[in-house]
């Protein structure tokens, strides 16, 4: 349930309506409170004079409705060709990069301040009153000036904006952020430093006994999984719990999300708890995912890659920040995957290995990119600065993936020069 109640709110946080809303809702308050107090005589506005509107009831109703009407087509405008530019840019880089824009705080708060401002300026509209209206005339001359400073606001966000959103579509900002966003990731969930490190390997401690199977009842990508409400359940009823499938695996209707054991223990309420510990969805998402990071900017590799793009300069990108990654990953304890209690092992987690991570990263670009003698040297080049930082027990699969790229090398460049460089540029990792 934690779980579950974590991942909706970084949805919620990383929507376009949370800030806006909470930003319309102070708008509205503001406004209210502000043409009230006007109202009750709470300002002096004799004293204000020199700083307050001093236009009559058409000068207020005129420069409210220009302030309302300027905005809404503004944010109509500017957010309609902004939709457009990051359409093109999900086309030649991923169409993962969406997400991005929708949790980026800076569009979110633009955004906010726009239609905040717009609300604002609608409901102090309202409370204008002359007296053709048939009652005492009333202009609120500090609310109006108040909407004409949050326009002003509103001006120099609109400029932060348009810089913004267009560093915001290029690579290099794209793989920045999704680079940090991973790297905090994997500082949080692999917290410690190691200077020698072996991945656990999975199923190698499991006891001989009967097991039952929890399975899914929908389909959908594992995007959380609650593994200490797991834990605690195990250690309540005295069950060992193994998670089955990986963090961003495809869970199909019947597939095992757990087995647990002893088999008797487990009934209907048992498998309904278990179910609610394993977060379904519609698509893979960065919260517990770290490989979805690495996913995203092996994409955008791909992506370059592509005969109808040729930017193997954006694939080299990519591979830095891959190394980067994975450099932070390889020098980090994973998690114990086994939880005890009293030397009793009641919940056992499947943790992402830094060879799955190598693999993740490297395997796509590898298989499209080892024609192109800059790429393949690229790779050989940053497998072998990590192979020099990580430790030792972990050196294997980037020799591994070194030994690939060459395999895939010597079998699609044609050109002998080009391929002496790569055989070279492997030579630092194979034989080091």
């Amino acid at each position: 349930m934690l779980a579950r109640l974590r991942l909706a709110w970084v949805r919620v946080l990383d929507s376009l309506w949370f800030l806006p809303g909470a930003f319309t809702a102070l708008a509205a308050i503001l406004a209210i409170a502000v043409t009230e107090a006007e109202r009750g005589g709470v300002f002096d506005v004799d004293v204000l004079r020199s700083w307050v509107f001093g236009g009559g009831v058409d000068g207020a109703r005129g420069m409210l409705q220009a302030i309302a009407g300027g905005l809404i087509t503004v944010i109509g405008v500017v957010f309609s060709v902004t939709i457009v530019a990051l359409q093109l840019a999900s086309s030649q880089f991923t169409p993962r990069v969406l997400r991005n824009f929708t949790s980026d705080r800076g569009n979110q708060l633009v955004l906010s301040v726009f239609i905040g401002t717009f609300t604002y300026t609608l409901l102090v509209l309202r409370t204008v009153r002359s007296a053709a209206d048939g009652e005492s005339p009333f202009v609120p001359r500090v609310a109006v000036t108040l909407a004409v400073v949050l326009v002003l606001v509103s001006i120099g966000f609109l400029i932060f904006f348009i810089n913004h959103s267009a560093r915001s579509i290029q690579v290099a900002a794209i793989l920045g952020r999704v680079a940090a966003r991973t790297l905090g990731q994997v500082r949080r969930l692999f917290p410690e430093r190691v200077g020698h490190a072996d991945d656990s390997v999975f199923d190698a401690r499991l006891p001989e006994r009967e097991w039952a199977t929890v399975a899914a009842d929908a389909a959908g990508y594992l995007q959380a999984v609650d593994a200490q409400g797991l834990f605690r359940l195990g250690e309540g009823k005295q069950l060992m719990i193994v998670m089955e499938p990986e963090l961003g695996t495809f869970v199909l209707p019947g597939q095992a999300l757990a087995r647990v054991s002893p088999p008797g223990a487990v009934d209907e309420d048992m498998r309904d708890r278990v179910r609610k510990a394993f977060v379904l969805g519609p698509e893979r998402t960065p919260g517990q995912d770290v490989a979805f990071g690495l996913i995203e900017i092996a994409d955008i590799a791909v992506k370059a890659l592509s005969p109808g793009i040729n930017d193997p300069t954006t694939a080299v990108q990519c591979i830095d920040r891959l190394s980067e990654i994975l450099l932070e990953l390889g020098t980090r304890r994973a998690p114990d995957p086994w939880r005890t209690e009293d030397g009793e092992v009641h919940y056992l987690a499947r943790e992402l290995t830094f060879a799955g991570a190598v693999a993740v990263s490297f395997d796509q670009v590898r298989h499209y990119g080892a024609a192109n003698p800059v790429i393949a040297r690229k790779l050989l080049d940053a497998l072998a600065g990590l192979a020099a930082q990580v430790p030792p027990a972990r050196r294997a699969p980037l020799r591994e993936q070194g030994q690939a790229v060459l395999s895939d090398a010597r079998s699609r460049i044609e050109n002998a020069a080009d391929l002496a460089r790569v055989e070279e540029a492997a030579r630092w990792l194979l034989d080091g």
